[in-house]
């Protein structure tokens, strides 16, 4: 399922033609359905269709606010107690369901939720059977032989499914589709094949002892779930600690409250208009919020002074990279967020902080960060000087264009904010130096 936009009309033409050709394609499926095997045991569909509905209302929320369930081991039984049709008419129920509601989700989405599920259980069911899958009378004696032809449905599945979802993120929000489903759906795939080994248990189960063995699947979906569960819980806790170093920081330095958040937004921005991949925005985004943690070593005293800093306190400050990578050094998640956090003061020109660095030797995130940093450090007003306008503060950043800063990095930045410069401020050098002395 894909995050919420109110409606149809929000989204781009290329979108809409998405949407439209999927809805089109699942129309196609369930015709055909209809026509093959209309003479299908039409309450024991619904009774999957039933269960398909109550796990799919109990979804999880990913990063990129798309939405999991376990109902492709459900999905799965189906087709291989009924055939692939009966599995594709069963998932349409999920059009509508108590998740959706509650999430408030685009009619048109929940309409691609039901269509998708569809369609992806059409192909995997007809993958199974074409690798040598039997469908109806499940047998334990078809083991180990059934193996094979369950990867494969659950591999199909789990490709155009998830593969969907994470095109049509990319579309709506311009973004790599690619990087979208490595970040939200690659961790899955451990947990997938052994929904497809669940959904050939439950099979079994049913064909054996019926409905009344309905008791019998709830507790394997519910671990399942909750193994999907502890994981975005875990996500979570990351970002919670994160934003209590952050929390941290402020109380000690109010200069700092919003800087964080503002520099990760400017950082995001300039990751995405270079199509960095998603795990790398992320560790980018934890970096950013986190690149001035170390100021809580230095002296209140030196943060707060509100004159020109004495060349000893610019060293005290100057320690406050180091500092801040000692700290999220210890913490496994943000030990990726080390560099940047590290080296986000160095120059192009091999003339910043904190080992001198130059050109290419410094890391990647730790360039877009003292861009974004710099920003908003000159549109940012302090005791001792007034905020730059925007257009401004983007002219000292081309000012600085291949010696503090790096060009592609800069041009990447004014592209993604729709900054328009025409001529320079007269003042240029001297409000620049303010600036740079600001942002340490």
């Amino acid at each position: 399922m894909l995050d919420n936009i109110n409606t149809v009309n929000d989204i781009t033409v290329r979108a809409r033609i998405f949407f439209y050709s999927i809805y089109v394609a699942a129309l196609v499926v369930l015709i055909a359905s209809l026509l093959t095997k209309f003479a299908l045991p039409w309450a024991e569909v619904a009774f999957f269709a039933l269960l398909i509905f109550v796990a799919d209302s109990f979804t999880i929320q990913l990063p990129k606010n798309a939405f999991i369930s376990v109902s492709f081991a459900i999905i799965f039984a189906a087709t291989l107690l009924f055939g692939p049709e009966a599995a594709a008419i069963a998932s349409m129920t999920t059009i509508i369901n108590i998740s959706d509601i509650k999430h408030k989700i685009a009619w048109y989405k929940m309409l691609f939720s039901a269509c998708n599920y569809a369609i992806s259980a059409y192909i995997a069911g007809y993958t199974f059977i074409l690798i040598g899958g039997t469908v109806g009378g499940i047998a334990t004696a078809n083991f180990p032989f059934v193996i094979i032809p369950v990867i494969a449905a659950s591999t199909i599945f789990f490709v155009a499914n998830t593969g969907l979802i994470a095109l049509g993120l990319g579309i709506i929000h311009n973004e790599s589709p690619v990087d979208i489903w490595r970040f939200d759906y690659q961790w899955l795939i451990p947990n997938y094949y052994a929904l497809g080994v669940l959904g050939l248990i439950l099979a079994q189960i049913y064909d054996s002892f019926g409905p009344a063995s309905i008791i019998l699947l709830i507790v394997p979906l519910l671990i399942a779930r909750q193994t999907f569960q502890v994981y975005m819980k875990l996500r979570s806790a990351y970002m919670d600690t994160v934003s209590a170093l952050v929390r941290a920081l402020e109380a000690k330095d109010p200069y700092t409250r919003g800087h964080s958040e503002r520099v990760a937004g400017y950082a995001e921005r300039i990751a995405r208009e270079i199509k960095l991949p998603e795990e790398k925005v992320e560790i980018l985004r934890y970096g950013a919020l986190l690149h001035d943690i170390g100021k809580i070593g230095i002296a209140r005293k030196v943060l707060n002074k509100p004159g020109k800093l004495t060349d000893e306190e610019f060293k005290w400050i100057q320690a406050h990279p180091k500092i801040g990578a000692g700290i999220i050094g210890h913490i496994e998640f943000l030990k990726a967020a080390v560099p940047a956090v590290f080296y986000h003061h160095e120059h192009l020109n091999g003339k910043g902080y904190t080992e001198g660095l130059s050109g290419d030797n410094i890391p990647l995130l730790a360039r877009i960060m003292t861009v974004a940093d710099s920003f908003d450090a000159m549109t940012s007003a302090r005791s001792y000087k007034p905020a730059l306008s925007t257009e401004k503060a983007a002219t000292e950043l081309m000012a600085c264009r291949g010696s503090q800063f790096d060009g592609r990095i800069v041009d990447a930045f004014i592209n993604s904010m729709g900054i328009s410069l025409t001529e320079k401020d007269s003042n240029e050098e001297e409000q620049l130096k303010i600036a740079i002395e600001d942002q340490v």
